[in-house]
């Protein structure tokens, strides 16, 4: 997705947001009742800020739709791992064959061990499957990662 067009949208949505809600608070504590056909004129000022900031709020969806849709029809295509996590959901090809696994997976020895030397083992593919059970019980009974 294009970062400007996410920038531009985060703020466009990050202030209608704000200009929508903050004046609805600040009515509410001055009395304003919900749910009527009719409003006090006094709150017709405030009521158009929120008016305009429900605006602000639907037009800034647009720079969202647009790079949703370019990147829908010309984006780069992620890999099987774009992540690159250590969690079992990501250990599979994209978009996933109807068993998931061939044999019964072994998880990384420590699905948040990013930056080990064990984490990056695994995602580098080395799946020593005998060395990562025995890591993955040095985790499970908590007597650490043995070196080795």
């Amino acid at each position: 997705m294009n970062e400007r067009l996410g920038k531009i949208h985060f703020w466009l949505t990050y202030i209608g947001f704000l200009i929508t809600f903050l004046p609805m608070h600040i009515s509410g504590l001055y009395g304003m009742p919900r749910r009527v056909a009719a409003y006090d004129p006094k709150f017709q000022a405030i009521n158009i800020l929120t008016s305009f900031g429900g605006f602000l709020l639907g037009v800034g969806q647009i720079p969202f739709f647009i790079n949703a849709a370019a990147s829908f029809v010309s984006g780069v295509r992620a890999g099987n791992n774009p992540w690159r996590a250590l969690t079992l959901e990501w250990q599979t090809s994209s978009p996933p064959p109807e068993e998931n696994f061939i044999d019964a997976p072994i998880p990384a020895p420590d699905p948040y061990g990013y930056g080990t030397p064990e984490g990056a083992a695994y995602l580098a593919g080395d799946r020593n499957y005998a060395r990562l059970q025995q890591l993955q019980h040095h985790v499970e009974d908590g007597s650490g990662l043995e070196p080795g």
